[in-house]
């Protein structure tokens, strides 16, 4: 992959989290509900409308459409070379998500322990929004990642059902296209796509694993073209921006519940301008932007998915700790200096939380790899005369 992609990559992976981590803190500590009857300094506008659900939302979408790019796009390289690629693919894929979600959920269930057992004068655990989702069996299918799929997700963590998205289309987009591996055995390919096809429908009762499928497989389909449909990067880039803004002032309130069309309308849209942005800078030169050379983009990507997959329960934490303090009211109250001071304290706190909690997880995911690739029997299916079509 081109260096400059790469970067461009990181630099989004860890603005898209801070976007997330910044709509979920402004929700829960800081009360914006009067930004539209009275006046407000300019600053609190810019942060109304970039600490917004509707940005944070097209972060997660810009996820998929990167997973598809990085990870649906190394299974078409793979296809057209005709690789034997299945077996390292899996290693890849099983170590990346599960070395971080399974201790995201342990960690989920100590730090809700912890809040509803110990903490008084907070009822955010016994909101209806987390209802049913405390047991064992709600633990377990999160493990299996059918949260958001057959299951709600697993206590307060909200985020994980992006997770579940991802997992099972890693599994079926690959058994999906097996027809066209032909370096494997017939019986392999077609065998591999029944199975494929069967668990895509066994999952496809969820409407966002459906749609959220279709951007993966557009930031897949970015990897394919020779040359891009826009030369300039910096024209991509401003048409992927302006479509944003819209988006996030248009997409919302009463229009959106008279149009509820609209929002996938947006999703998909945004979508194909990221992925044709992604495509543009692939093809663009090595020079320039040099605001995205310095290593911090790197550095802060490196744990922007432990921040996704463990800031949801730490901020529900640090709320009940205030509503225990000062009250289930107060953070209810339109927002003052002491909301706002409070903000960048709480926010400091996940990702300081998410970056010791990298460096136990995320950091050590090429060890994983590589001790499942020792420990894994390797099997190629052999091509037989009859079979190699």
């Amino acid at each position: 992959m081109p260096i400059i992609l790469s970067q461009m990559l990181e630099a989004y992976r860890w603005i898209g989290a801070l976007l997330v981590l910044s709509a979920h803190s402004t929700n829960l500590f800081v009360s914006l509900h009067d930004i539209m009857t009275a006046p407000h300094a300019a600053p609190v506008y810019v942060w109304w409308f970039a600490a917004s659900f509707e940005l944070g939302h097209q972060a997660v979408l810009g996820f998929f459409v990167m997973s598809g790019y990085l990870v649906g796009g190394s299974v078409l390289a793979s296809i057209r070379k005709r690789k034997d690629f299945l077996r390292e693919y899996a290693i890849h894929r099983f170590a990346r998500i599960y070395i971080v979600t399974v201790p995201a959920l342990i960690l989920t269930f100590i730090v809700d322990s912890f809040g509803r057992d110990f903490l008084p004068n907070t009822d955010f655990y016994d909101l209806p929004l987390f209802a049913g989702h405390y047991s064992a069996r709600v633990f377990i299918g999160n493990v299996l990642n059918f949260q958001e799929i057959h299951l709600p997700t697993y206590g307060t963590n909200s985020p994980l059902w992006s997770l579940a998205c991802e997992f099972w289309y890693y599994i079926t987009f690959p058994l999906l296209l097996a027809p066209l591996a032909r370096n494997y055995p017939n019986w392999f390919r077609y065998g591999g796509f029944a199975v494929g096809l069967a668990v895509f429908l066994s999952l496809a009762s969820a409407p966002w694993f459906r749609f959220g499928f279709v951007l993966w497989v557009i930031g897949a389909l970015a990897s394919l073209p020779v040359r891009p449909l826009i030369a300039s990067r910096w024209g991509a880039l401003a048409i992927y921006f302006a479509a944003l803004v819209p988006i996030r002032l248009l997409v919302r309130g009463p229009l959106l519940a008279a149009h509820p069309w609209l929002q996938d309308a947006a999703d998909l849209l945004s979508a194909l301008l990221l992925a044709n942005l992604m495509l543009t800078v692939r093809h663009s030169p090595a020079e320039g932007w040099n605001a995205l050379r310095p290593q911090f983009h790197k550095t802060l990507a490196d744990f922007s998915f432990s921040l996704y997959v463990v800031h949801m329960p730490i901020l529900i934490l640090l709320r009940s700790i205030e509503d225990s303090i000062m009250g289930p009211e107060w953070a209810k109250q339109l927002a003052t200096p002491a909301h706002w001071a409070t903000l960048p304290v709480v926010m400091g706190v996940c990702i300081v939380v998410a970056y010791g909690f990298s460096r136990l997880t995320e950091a050590n995911t090429g060890a994983a790899r590589r001790f499942l690739s020792a420990a894994l029997p390797r099997f190629t299916p052999a091509i037989s005369q009859a079979g190699s079509g």
